[in-house]
């Protein structure tokens, strides 16, 4: 993952990374102290390559070149994400539920 540090400074409302730094850190600290809730997966973060302004994702797309190919500039309240579009499977196969059984097979003679 990329992260665009300067920003997430500012954004943060700190002077310095050092600064954000060590309150991230006591953040963390509380957060396993106090047993935070870590089950809420936040997809942004997850599922994204990049997270940040419009012109960040852009330089990162650019930059990944073939490798972001498919991959999307997707607008949230939160800011701009690299990611790829969601498609399920099904959409793209004609779904059987059956056992395979003998169908994946191949019987090998060895009477010859």
């Amino acid at each position: 993952m990329l992260i665009a540090y300067q920003k997430l400074v500012e954004l943060a409302g700190f002077a310095t990374y050092d600064a954000f730094q060590k309150s991230h850190k006591e953040w963390v600290r509380e957060a396993l102290v106090n047993g935070g809730d870590f089950s809420q997966r936040q997809a942004q973060w997850t599922e994204s390559i990049a997270v940040g302004s419009k012109s960040f994702t852009e330089r990162i797309k650019e930059k990944l070149g073939i490798l972001a190919k498919g991959r999307k500039i997707i607008e949230s309240d939160e800011g701009f994400q690299l990611r790829e579009n969601k498609v399920t499977y099904i959409a793209h196969f004609d779904c059987k539920k059956d056992d395979i059984g003998g169908q994946n097979a191949y019987f090998w003679d060895i009477n010859s």
